[in-house]
């Protein structure tokens, strides 16, 4: 299993987290959980070879060849595939990121995963057809970026009350009350949650919550074990038990059976970078 990281092009870097491709001989290791957990990044996904399937709550979505968009989500994602060759490529957006590149209300995307042209209309299946008859995957990764670059320039939707909020709250991994955004900003609530909804898909609230499981997700994928991962519980959760909801909501597991006994290398990669 090959996952790297790629550089994006530079006036696209404030909308994008990380880009990079996957690729295996065997699809997704068997042995593996392939576990794609909740990190408030809206995805573009370019399956060139073999087909994915996703699983959430017990529901099964198969992807073929293609291109598709993956709205934020608040629960994790089992991924696997049949054993061959398997490539894709993943575009994680910043969490209020995709908004200005697709001027999409993100609220309608949460939670889903969609075919392009069922999301994007002419435009998702015009780029998903150039994308099939690219062969190289260089070529896939620089006509990606140079369509949703154009499409940036096109719609022009920054908003810097959004990207303070998030800002803020990801600064803070989540330690933010939403009284003290209203206070920042001069904004009520109900205004928050509005742009929220909009430009993310969640609320405040839940983003922050994301954020917060973040923390200690991370600090798992860097090999720390469960004793020292519960080090700054207190200062992210009420306690434990709140803790072990949280995490148990967004990975299916409880945080000790997930850090001693689940094996989730995609998903560790996938969150150092």
């Amino acid at each position: 299993m090959d996952l790297s990281f790629v550089q994006p092009r530079r006036e696209f870097r404030p909308y994008i987290k990380s880009l990079w491709v996957f690729e295996s001989a065997i699809g997704m290791p068997p042995t593996d959980t392939s576990l794609a957990a909740p990190n408030g990044r809206p995805k573009l996904i370019i399956l060139y070879e073999n087909s994915l399937e996703s699983i959430v709550e017990d529901r099964v979505q198969v992807s073929r060849e293609g291109l598709y968009f993956v709205g934020n989500r608040d629960s994790s994602t089992l991924i696997r595939s049949s054993s061959r060759k398997t490539g894709f490529i993943g575009i994680e957006f910043s969490p209020h990121g995709a908004y200005p590149v697709f001027g999409i209300p993100m609220l309608e995307t949460v939670n889903r995963l969609f075919d392009s042209d069922v999301v994007f209309g002419p435009w998702g299946r015009e780029v998903r057809e150039t994308l099939r008859n690219l062969r190289e995957v260089g070529q896939k990764l620089h006509f990606i970026q140079d369509q949703l670059v154009r499409l940036l320039r096109k719609n022009q939707r920054d908003n810097s009350l959004i990207d303070f909020c998030v800002r803020t709250l990801e600064l803070a991994h989540g330690r933010v009350a939403i009284k003290e955004l209203e206070r920042k900003t001069g904004y009520s609530r109900r205004y928050l949650d509005l742009l929220f909804r909009q430009h993310v898909g969640f609320s405040p609230k839940v983003l922050a919550g994301i954020f917060r499981f973040q923390k200690f997700y991370r600090k798992w994928a860097r090999g720390l074990p469960y004793h020292l991962l519960k080090d700054e519980l207190y200062d992210y959760y009420y306690d434990q038990a709140h803790f072990t909801k949280e995490f148990k909501r967004m990975t299916g597991y409880s945080p000790r059976k997930f850090t001693l006994e689940v094996s989730n290398e995609f998903g560790r990669r996938l969150s150092l970078n």
